[in-house]
């Protein structure tokens, strides 16, 4: 009786407030975006941040802004730490197990055009490319998932093309 009641006047609210009303009383939290990002060669671009446990390495990334989509922020903060442009970005994973944030994997490679590495030196310590094969010991163990996800799955575009 009491909720056929509330639903009676949640159903005459209109959708600006029953959006806000939906905001006050759920959780919020912050979504982050990282990437395993591919240069030309096949090597994953990994970098050492200010904001991280010292001497461990990650993919660059970061928080999504209001209005941004995901990919779109992947593009971002990769332009912002790194000075490169990507393209063919594609979503990995989403990890949603944290208490107060998502996080969302991709994969990437670098825009075709030339590009120099500079980085961003209020928050990147250091950043390069390494092989596959030859990838640091301190890669953050949940960065280091998802780069075994962009090694192991082919892209979609080379999955269509097999037919």
């Amino acid at each position: 009786m009491l909720l056929d009641f509330l639903f009676q006047i949640w159903k005459r609210l209109n959708g600006r407030l029953q959006w806000w009303l939906i905001w006050l009383f759920n959780s919020k939290f912050m979504v982050s975006v990282a990437g395993v990002i591919f240069d030309d060669a096949g090597k994953i671009l990994l970098q050492r941040h200010r904001h991280w446990v010292p001497d461990v390495w990650g993919l660059p990334g970061g928080i999504v802004q209001r209005d941004e989509t995901l990919e779109a922020a992947l593009a971002r903060e990769v332009l912002e730490e790194s000075n490169l442009r990507v393209m063919d970005v594609e979503m990995l994973r989403v990890e949603s197990r944290y208490r107060l944030r998502m996080e969302v994997y991709f994969r990437a490679r670098l825009d075709s055009e030339p590009q120099t590495l500079k980085i961003q030196k209020e928050e990147v310590i250091e950043a390069r490319f390494f092989c596959p094969n030859e990838l640091p010991d301190n890669i953050l163990p949940i960065q280091k998932m998802a780069i075994q996800l962009a090694l192991t799955h082919p892209p979609a575009a080379a999955r269509l093309s097999q037919g």
